[in-house]
């Protein structure tokens, strides 16, 4: 197979990874000062995905794809930042319950807006029908993926 970058493999995984990449890199560019923290994509996209009124540490830890041990690292950084608390869940206080701040929730609006407005600049560059073909293509893979 031949290389769109011309130095590696043209399968789908290596194709999908220089699109992500790419886009990575416009969204870091515009989110480093977010909430003032020097917020990273993984960071934002953990606090994204924890409801504002919480869940718990090993239902988190199974929706973002990590193991319990490194949420919990992970969420440690966050709290020290002030974008997550923890908390005891009053029906059982062994179980912990992870919930993004007033800040944290900021956060999240503004990493949204950032990832919205790259979103949209990728549009303009592929085209309208080709960007949303994309788009529709990748959530119907999500949706099969078993």
């Amino acid at each position: 197979m031949s290389s769109v970058k011309g130095d590696g493999p043209d399968h789908l995984l290596a194709l999908l990874g220089h699109l992500l990449d790419a886009i990575g890199r416009d969204v870091r560019a515009r989110t480093q000062g977010i909430a003032g923290t020097g917020l990273r994509t993984s960071q934002l996209r953990l606090l994204s995905l924890t409801p504002a009124d919480g869940l718990r540490v090993t239902d988190l830890a199974e929706r973002v794809g990590m193991t319990k041990q490194a949420l919990g690292e992970f969420a440690t950084v966050l709290e020290d930042r002030g974008l997550l608390e923890s908390l005891r869940d009053p029906a059982d206080r062994r179980v912990r319950i992870l919930r993004p701040t007033a800040a944290g929730r900021a956060a999240v609006a503004e990493g949204t807006a950032v990832i919205e407005e790259v979103e949209a600049e990728w549009r303009a560059r592929l085209g309208a029908g080709k960007w949303d073909q994309l788009q529709a293509l990748l959530r119907e893979a999500v949706a099969v993926r078993g």
